[in-house]
């Protein structure tokens, strides 16, 4: 479906992920590998969730790396295989259902630079009032300047 009604550079960015997926896991995992890494997932979930329970978060950087230019994941396939391991923190969560936003901080050179807050499972208020504390105290530009 999102290779028909797709556009090029939505098709581009998914052609990426499936290479990067494929580099990492190869071409199709085997059953142990599959259930392997349910069982990780499971670790990872009941772990996290005893660490934050209902009152903490967690704040992660958006990304691996420095902030990079725009379309970096679309214009060069090699640059795009460095870059999805590198977005590990802000792809990784939704896979163990954490509520999770990501909120701008700062801009250095033109570019933005993101933290993500990490709430315990089913405590998006939480996450959503810190997001917000986190908004008003940046002091960015208003984005449609």
């Amino acid at each position: 479906m999102i290779e028909a009604i797709g556009g090029a550079d939505v098709n581009t960015a998914l052609r990426g992920h499936f290479a990067a997926a494929t580099a990492l896991w190869g071409e199709r995992p085997d059953l142990p590998t599959y259930i392997n890494g349910w069982a990780r997932r499971a670790t990872l979930v009941t772990r996290l969730q005893e660490l934050l329970g209902g009152d903490r978060l967690l704040l992660t950087p958006v990304c691996a790396e420095p902030a990079f230019e725009q379309d970096a994941d679309i214009t060069d396939p090699k640059r795009a295989l460095e870059l999805y391991p590198a977005m590990w923190p802000m792809t990784s969560i939704p896979v163990l259902g954490f509520p999770a936003v990501t909120v701008p901080a700062r801009l250095e050179d033109g570019l933005p630079y993101g933290v993500q807050l990490v709430g315990g499972r089913f405590e998006e208020d939480l996450v959503l009032d810190a997001a917000q504390a986190v908004e008003d105290r940046a002091a960015l530009p208003p984005l449609w300047a």
